[in-house]
């Protein structure tokens, strides 16, 4: 295998372990309901937007630079090349 197709293998298993790893879905056709209805019904709570929450958009933020970080390194340390010395004999 040449040094060209390193990476690009890499990558394919990198994305097919992920999408092994991802949950399956766990949807159910609308006109099957749960069979238990009994018991309390529940309590409807009230939310009031607050608009932009700064908070949340820094920690959003922050993670995506991170990936990135680690995106760049890998990348960086995949291309780089080895350079052998020739020692004088």
């Amino acid at each position: 295998m040449s040094l060209a197709h390193r990476p690009t293998r890499a990558i394919a298993c990198a994305v097919a372990a992920t999408a092994l790893a991802a949950p399956a879905a766990s949807a159910r056709p609308i006109d099957q309901r749960p069979s238990h209805t009994s018991g309390p019904t529940p309590t409807v709570t009230r939310m009031i937007d607050e608009g932009f929450d700064l908070g949340s958009a820094t920690i959003g933020a922050g993670g995506a630079a991170a990936v990135l970080l680690l995106t760049a390194a890998g990348a960086a340390a995949v291309s780089q090349r080895r350079h052998r010395v020739r020692v004088a004999r």
